[in-house]
């Protein structure tokens, strides 16, 4: 008999998108919250005062978070990390009370506080399968309609505790397989149209389990949807990743959220203003130089703009010491390259081997228009002719532009490789950190010592 949940999916669509989005949003503080407070308990039973038992309790969410451990989870447990909660609790303990307590004493108190975290989130465990299992599901699409697709789809059906509602199933063709259980569940579209559906049906997680391509799953993400690849267990993959989510059995690999929502973004944009205003502010003497020999070699002023792509394909107006005189504006916009042009001056190439003609970027920098590191911005004209023969050129408009990036501490600047640089750009994209920040700007400094520009 067909397992008809036509009626469930109508009754749950509206609450399901309203507590699903809810729970995705406080998970990490309600175990921030736990944390925070089970330590606070525990430290206090110390009794040496309340500064301690605040560093205690603020230290142990610290180390925590550093430790992923407020990552969401489909179906969470009150024992998910719980070596690391242990470890982070007798840690914080031991700077707290380093020198005021014994070591049996930050001993308990590590241990008093791992029982009580384990215990609270026990009981909030507890509540989300509750809250999932009687009408708060997260409406779900599945991406393949093959026989792992419908295996995944019966299991989500018949254990709602997992918050997994599926709705029906994306796929190029039908999805009639002989021997495959009759779900009552729809193919609903193509992969392509998935943006529509997700809109049309509120749809707030996406299960890939078939064939895919990575803009299906990016633009899922984009419109606020988790995004879960399901493993089948016949898959070399699973043999080279730690797989920590499952449905029944089935491996789940959650994909991780776009840099721009990464906890630590928003420092991205408070160092770009750090350094942006102490680089203009060390570099304004040698700028007022560089304008004056500028202006006696090229007869005209030392600054210009040009018109460049920026993060999501906005154009930009990029600002520059002028190495050279072009003839019009539309060689400025469509001469690649310049490093071997006559036309430029004693004063101009140096400018250019040394990168100089770089520092006014810092003003955009501290405007918001482009960042410290990220992709190079290019003009419209290569823009769009990089887009159609490169690929994975345009997606390195997902990240801010950059004056410095992964690509050029690695060599690619000037007359080198277009697609080398795409992929290099897309992998610091893929994979950013603030620390890969950091470490770009550092050995920029290097490379700017070796005089590589062009």
């Amino acid at each position: 008999m067909a397992v008809s949940v036509e009626g469930d999916r109508r009754a749950a669509r509206p609450a399901g998108r309203q507590s699903s989005r809810l729970w995705r949003a406080t998970q990490p503080l309600a175990l921030a919250g736990i944390d925070l407070l089970c330590m606070a308990f525990a430290a206090a039973q110390v009794g040496r005062g309340l500064p301690p038992v605040a560093l205690a309790a603020v230290l142990v969410v610290v180390l925590n978070g550093l430790g992923r451990v407020y990552a969401p989870r489909v179906l969470p447990s009150g024992l998910d990390r719980g070596g690391w909660i242990a470890g982070s609790g007798f840690v914080a303990a031991c700077v707290a009370f380093r020198e005021s307590a014994s070591f049996v004493t930050i001993a308990l108190c590590a241990m008093l506080c791992t029982f009580l975290a384990v215990c609270g989130r026990s009981v909030l465990a507890f509540a989300v399968r509750r809250a999932h299992r009687y009408g708060r599901p997260a409406p779900t699409l599945v991406i393949g309609a093959g026989p792992h697709g419908h295996l995944l789809a019966q299991n989500l059906l018949a254990h709602p505790e997992y918050g997994l509602l599926p709705l029906g199933f994306l796929a190029e063709t039908g999805g009639d397989h002989p021997g495959l259980p009759l779900l009552g569940l729809p193919v609903l579209g193509r992969p392509g149209e998935i943006a529509h559906l997700i809109q049309a049906y509120e749809v707030r997680a996406v299960i890939l389990a078939g064939q895919c391509q990575q803009p299906v799953a990016r633009t899922a993400r984009a419109l606020g949807c988790d995004v879960y690849l399901a493993l089948d267990l016949s898959e070399l993959i699973v043999d080279f990743v730690t797989l920590r989510e499952h449905v029944r059995g089935f491996p789940l690999l959650r994909m991780r959220p776009a840099a721009q929502r990464s906890a630590f973004w928003p420092l991205k944009r408070a160092l770009d203003i750090a350094v942006a205003l102490a680089g203009l502010i060390v570099t304004a003497p040698v700028l007022a130089v560089c304008a004056l020999v500028i202006r006696a070699e090229v007869g005209q002023s030392p600054l210009f703009r040009q018109r460049r792509v920026g993060c999501q394909g906005e154009p930009i107006d990029v600002i520059k010491l002028r190495t050279m005189k072009p003839a019009d504006a539309h060689e400025s916009a469509t001469l690649w390259s310049i490093a071997h042009d006559s036309r430029v001056g004693p004063v101009g190439r140096l400018l250019r081997r040394t990168s100089v003609d770089e520092l006014p970027q810092l003003w955009n920098v501290l405007k918001g228009d482009m960042s410290m590191v990220g992709p190079r911005p290019e003009r419209p004209h290569f823009v769009d002719e990089f887009s159609r023969t490169i690929p994975g050129y345009g997606m390195r408009h997902r990240a801010p532009a950059g004056i410095t990036g992964w690509a050029q501490i690695h060599g690619l600047r000037g007359d080198t490789s277009i697609e080398d640089r795409a992929r290099f750009d897309n992998h610091y994209i893929d994979g950013w950190s603030l620390g890969t920040d950091i470490k770009i700007m550092v050995r920029t400094v290097g490379s700017l010592l070796r005089l590589g520009g062009s």
